[in-house]
C-alpha cells in the first residue's frame, strides 16, 4: 500500500504545536498544526468532528476513522517529534477556495529516525478552513487495484480527485492502474499512464514514489535510458535509507536489459548494502554473472537468492530455471533436474520450461 499507512501513523505523534486556546479555522495554517496537535493526543474523535471536510464524512464514518487512526500507547511512547517543518504551497488561482500544506518531520524511534513528508489540501467551508481526508478511499482503491479491478480502482481515484483535485497519490493511483491494465488499447494506457503521473509529479515534485511508476513505463517501452533517469530523480527525493532500495534493484535491472553489466552490478551492490535480504538484488547478480559466462559467480548468487524469501511467482520460476540451466553448464544433473522441476511445479504450462525439462533429461552427472 505504498507506505501509507506509515506515513500517516508519523501524524500521530508529532509535538503539540499550540497552545490550548482554540483554534481559529479562518487560518488555515492553523488549522493543520491543530490538526496535529489533537493526532499528538490520540483525539481522533475531536478531529473528526471538528477538523474534517463535510465532504470527507460522506466516505468515512467516524467509527472508521477512529479505528484506522488508533495506535497502542506503548508505540506511541517510543516515538518523539524532534524536528518538523510546515511548507504552503502558492494559492491557485483556479481553485481559491483551496489551501495546500507540505510537512517534513523527523521522528526518533528510540534511538533510530525516521523522516516523513506529507501533504494536506484544504477547503473553506463557508469562512471556515478544513481538513480533505480521502485516505479511506485511497485503501479501497488501492484493494480494488490489487484484486485486478482496475475500472472500480480507477473510479475510486477519481473520485478522490473531484474531492481533492491536488491530490497527487490519487493521480498516481489513476496511473498505475492504467499501467497494470493489460486489456486497454495502447494508445489509450500509454497517454493515461503518463498523463497521470507527470500531473501527480507537478502537484508533488519531491514525492519519490511518483517516480517509480513513469520509470517502470518507461522500462515498458524500452527506453531504459530515460527510467534509469527518473529513478535517479527519485533518489534525489528519498527520505530514508530504506526507500533507495526498489529503485537501486530497478536501476541495476535496466542497466542489464541494455547489457551495461558494470552499472548493473554497481546498483544491485548498492541495493544489498542498502538491504543484504534482498532476493531480487541476489538474482539479480546472478543473472549479470550468468550474462557473462561467469557461472561460478552466477551460481554462487543464485543459490544465495533461493535461501531468502521468495519472490513472486513469475520471478521465482525465472529463479528456479536459470540456476536449473546454470547447473546444467555446470554439468551438475541433479540439481538441474530438480529446479527445473521446481519452475514446473509453479508454472506446468510454460513452454520453454517443459523444452529444458525435456532437454535435461538426458543430463547424467559425471
Amino acid at each position: 500500500m505504498r507506505n501509507r499507512k506509515l506515513k500517516l501513523f508519523t501524524l500521530a505523534v508529532t509535538t503539540v504545536l499550540l497552545s490550548c486556546n482554540r483554534v481559529n479555522f479562518s487560518k488555515p495554517e492553523e488549522v493543520v498544526k491543530g490538526f496535529k496537535q489533537y493526532a499528538s493526543k490520540d483525539e481522533n474523535g475531536k478531529l473528526y468532528d471538528e477538523y474534517l471536510s463535510s465532504k470527507s464524512k460522506e466516505f468515512v464514518t467516524k467509527d472508521e476513522f477512529i479505528k484506522d487512526r488508533m495506535y497502542e500507547d506503548s508505540i506511541l511512547k517510543n516515538l518523539k517529534s524532534i524536528d518538523e517543518r510546515i511548507t504552503e504551497f502558492p494559492v491557485d488561482v483556479s481553485y481559491p477556495s483551496y489551501r495546500r500544506f507540505k510537512i517534513d518531520e523527523t521522528i526518533l524511534v528510540k534511538k533510530d529516525t525516521t523522516k516523513s513528508r506529507n501533504y494536506f489540501t484544504l477547503i473553506n467551508e463557508n469562512g471556515k478552513w478544513k481538513i480533505i481526508w480521502t485516505e479511506t478511499l485511497l485503501e479501497f482503491a488501492d484493494q480494488k487495484s490489487d484484486n485486478g479491478d482496475y475500472s472500480g480502482a480507477r473510479k475510486t481515484a477519481e473520485k478522490i480527485i473531484e474531492i481533492n483535485p491536488f491530490d497527487g497519490t490519487a493521480y498516481n493511483e489513476l496511473a498505475t492502474c492504467y499501467y497494470r491494465d493489460d486489456a486497454l488499447p495502447n494508445y489509450e494506457r500509454n497517454n493515461e499512464i503518463v498523463k497521470n503521473i507527470k500531473y501527480a509529479l507537478t502537484l508533488e515534485e519531491d514525492n519519490y514514489n511518483h517516480y517509480n511508476i513513469l520509470a517502470s513505463y518507461y522500462s515498458n517501452i524500452h527506453e531504459f535510458e530515460l527510467a534509469i533517469q527518473s529513478r535517479l530523480n527519485a533518489l534525489k527525493y528519498c527520505l530514508n535509507e530504506d526507500d533507495k532500495l526498489l529503485f537501486y534493484e530497478n536501476i541495476g535491472s535496466e542497466y542489464l536489459d541494455m547489457n551495461k553489466f558494470e552499472g548493473a552490478e554497481t546498483y544491485e551492490k548498492k541495493a544489498l548494502a542498502t538491504d543484504s535480504s534482498s532476493t531480487y538484488a541476489w538474482f539479480t547478480l546472478g543473472v549479470i554473472m550468468d550474462s557473462q559466462d561467469r557461472f561460478d559467480d552466477a551460481m554462487k548468487y543464485y543459490e544465495h537468492a533461493l535461501l531468502l524469501p521468495k519472490l513472486d511467482n513469475s520471478l521465482q520460476c525465472e529463479l528456479f530455471a536459470k540456476y536449473s540451466l546454470c547447473c546444467l553448464k555446470k554439468e551438475k544433473c541433479d540439481k538441474a533436474k530438480e529446479y527445473i522441476n521446481k519452475a514446473l511445479i509453479i508454472d506446468p504450462s510454460n513452454e520453454s520450461y517443459q523444452l529444458f525439462y525435456s532437454v535435461i533429461q538426458n543430463c547424467n552427472n559425471k
